[in-house]
């Protein structure tokens, strides 16, 4: 299977993968965006105030997401799962939420621009939350982390979009709520019993549920 794990930055995303990994057939853990770049370093600012901007930004996003396909391929072809951190949700998520910051509305170019290319689509997405206080505490401890991204309405906002995202199937957990055994045994629950529900092959890769529903 393809697992998608959500949320904004500092919420516990790359830690719940790595405490999953072990519970599933050989994955491979596919890194965020950042991690992903061949150089982090021309990646754009996170913060765009026009339209057009945080269009170009996804586009050049999506170059990393052809990065990232290829190596969730290849994991498939090799019958292991997939564990995505982050997912192509984020681009869309964050282009919601800057926009309703800065006043501009690009959520349906943003879409169209997403859908038109080949991505790696989660079969189950877990969408981590937390309190806003929790997350600016967790990132005072990130040298250099943007303040937008542990921002309470860019969180808000952020989250807004998710749900209702491309992902066919989104589970919300509170990370903050109980250990992080408990937080990982609530995951793998929603893992099983997915898998359980599921009769048929997973969704292939680079077709998007709303092109297979047409």
């Amino acid at each position: 299977m393809i697992l998608g794990i959500e949320g904004v930055s500092c919420v516990g995303k790359t830690t719940l993968a790595a405490q999953l990994a072990p519970h599933l057939n050989r994955p491979a853990v596919i890194p965020c965006y950042y991690h992903a770049s061949p150089d982090p370093t021309l990646l754009p600012a996170p913060e765009p105030f026009t339209a057009e901007h945080q269009l170009a930004n996804i586009a050049q996003f999506l170059d990393i997401e052809d990065l990232r396909l290829a190596r969730a391929r290849q994991a498939l072809a090799e019958g292991r799962d997939v564990i995505l951190d982050r997912t192509v949700d984020t681009l869309l998520a964050h282009a919601h939420a800057v926009g309703r910051m800065h006043g501009f509305d690009c959520d349906d170019q943003a879409r169209r621009l997403v859908t038109s290319r080949p991505v790696a689509m989660p079969d189950l997405t877990i969408v981590l939350t937390a309190d806003s206080d929790v997350l600016a505490r967790r990132a005072r401890l990130r040298k250099g982390m943007p303040t937008i991204f542990y921002d309470r309405h860019f969180s808000e906002h952020f989250n807004s979009y998710l749900a209702h995202p491309l992902a066919p199937a989104v589970v919300l957990l509170d990370a903050a709520k109980g250990s992080l055994d408990d937080l990982t045994a609530r995951a793998l629950d929603h893992v099983h019993r997915h898998q359980a529900a599921q009769h048929r092959p997973s969704p292939a890769l680079g077709r998007h549920p709303l092109k297979e529903a047409s």
